[in-house]
């Protein structure tokens, strides 16, 4: 994988195989973004000796090409809109705006915007990163890795051709996912963007062609039309954003097409050909559009091909890896072989993947003291609760307004026979301070609660700022807690957080209905 802008080196020419010092490790981590630096370092400060092989830069796509570049092209849009809609701060902006003639366009400087992103970025330097693994007892090369045996990889330098053989008691394939591009006609040959040029690009294209509707899709069009960029955003799916609550997504919509991003659902592009520098694209209802670049937002897969999994018993190239609760993949004998993050598909968040880390350094540093089966059996933390990966996973739409979630639908209760009710809130109404956040604000909560206990199931908040909203919800939910406990949890006044006695005031009016 590579990207457009030639002043990135994602292949770096520091850490070479040629440098490392010793052929056998405690712990090869193949990966060095997030989840894999989390074991790493775990197992390092654990006493282990640990090598993080990493193909590209060390950071992985979190750091280098998504949630970190994305959010901080959105943050500055989000304090201009905030500003942009309360008093004083509005009127100072519109008159600079109007002293500049540029009134009515998006109040951010784009080199300033473009200049703190490559600064949360690193400028795509993982040199401080790599500082800072060392300083923590972690190794680091940059390299292609191959399993090719029990506990055996082969590092080859993606430079000189070379390559050497290191070996290890336990091996982590930390690899991440990456972008799945559709087979569409024209479209290799006429070049496209993925997530890493929409992150990584320089200048606002006239007009951008988004293939895809979900977090990323949504997120980019948020972020390019508030630059001023026109945006056809387009989906196979009935929606935007169809993994999100039906009322949550149309609010999103609803802000999307108010900037002017032209929304076209249950449709696809056929053909795409570029000609003088465009990029002419055909619909399935033989409609055409012309655009300056094409953005493939279709999804992500494990990364994972090309790595010699196929020398591994019961691996499939280019698959995810299915793990057990320890993280460790259920078809390798003896238990040497570890997966967390995208690449075994159980939680596709990073979060989820750091979470994976802790469980499976603790398993590793366990076996190695030969206390596993003893911290097993005393109920420490070397097994991921499935339950809680599967039904609380929470997951922010960093679009303008956020969308925040966590736990169950109601869709997914009925799927799950479970009796459960919703109930809802506008956050944005009378008898609530969201205004003192901005005029004119936008916002909705939903539960999910579960009919008989009272337990809250499922969480979802829309609106500026609701990120940090959400993991009270988390808690509750993985703490098993009903509403009933919720209400003596007060929250502050005046701020959003008032959403939760809203909600809470609303299950106590239903009353028999819920509980």
């Amino acid at each position: 994988m590579s990207t457009t802008r030639p002043d990135i080196d994602v292949h770096p020419k520091t850490h070479l195989p040629s440098s490392i010092t010793q052929t056998k490790w405690n712990v090869i981590v193949i990966g060095g973004g997030p989840a894999g630096q989390a074991a790493a370092i775990k197992c390092a400060t654990g006493g282990l000796s640990v090598l993080i092989v990493e193909s590209e830069l060390t950071g992985g796509e979190c750091q280098n090409w998504a949630c970190v570049p994305s959010k901080a092209l959105l943050r500055p849009l989000e304090v201009a809109a905030d500003a942009a809609s309360v008093g004083g701060t509005r009127e100072k902006l519109r008159s600079c705006a109007e002293a500049r003639g540029t009134a009515g366009n998006v109040n951010v400087d784009l080199q300033g915007l473009f200049e703190y992103r490559d600064k949360c970025a690193v400028n795509w330097n993982d040199g401080p990163g790599i500082a800072a693994l060392g300083g923590l007892g972690v190794s680091i090369t940059h390299g292609f890795a191959l399993v090719v045996g029990k506990g055996k990889v082969q590092i080859k330098d993606w430079h000189s051709g070379g390559s050497v053989l290191v070996e290890a008691v336990a091996v982590v394939v930390a690899t991440g996912s990456e972008p799945f591009i559709p087979d569409i006609e024209g479209l290799r040959e006429s070049g496209y963007w993925t997530p890493r040029e929409a992150v990584s690009a320089n200048e606002v294209p006239d007009h951008l062609i988004i293939l895809g509707a979900g977090l990323v899709g949504t997120e980019m069009a948020t972020v390019y039309g508030q630059l001023g960029s026109r945006v056809t955003l387009i989906t196979r799916q009935k929606r935007i954003l169809p993994k999100v609550v039906e009322y949550a997504a149309e609010l999103v919509a609803n802000s999307l097409r108010q900037t002017g991003v032209d929304i076209r659902v249950e449709t696809h592009v056929r053909k795409v050909k570029r000609r003088n520098g465009l990029v002419e694209a055909e619909l399935a209802d033989s409609s055409d559009l012309t655009g300056r670049e094409i953005l493939i937002a279709t999804g992500r897969r494990a990364r994972t091909a090309g790595m010699g999994l196929t020398t591994v018993k019961g691996l499939t190239e280019g698959a995810h890896i299915d793990v057990d609760e320890s993280m460790c993949a259920v078809t390798v004998p003896e238990g040497w072989l570890y997966a967390i993050g995208d690449t075994n598909g159980l939680a596709w968040t990073t979060h989820m993947g750091m979470y994976q880390a802790v469980i499976c350094a603790n398993t590793i540093l366990a076996k190695a003291r030969g206390s596993y089966q003893h911290q097993l059996d005393n109920g420490n933390d070397l097994r991921i609760s499935r339950r809680h990966s599967a039904t609380a996973t929470p997951q922010t739409c960093f679009t303008d307004p956020q969308v925040s979630w966590v736990g169950l639908s109601l869709k997914d209760t009925k799927r799950m026979n479970i009796n459960a009710r919703e109930v809802s809130v506008d956050t944005g109404g009378p008898g609530t301070h969201s205004y003192l956040h901005s005029e004119g604000y936008t916002g909705w909560a939903q539960w999910v609660i579960e009919t008989g206990t009272g337990r809250l199931l499922g969480a979802v908040f829309v609106g500026r700022g609701v990120a940090n909203l959400l993991h009270a919800s988390s808690v509750a939910i993985v703490g098993g807690l009903t509403w009933r406990q919720l209400f003596h949890a007060v929250p502050s006044f005046p701020t959003l957080s008032e959403v939760y006695q809203l909600l809470v005031e609303k299950c106590a009016a239903m009353g028999g209905e819920v509980v």
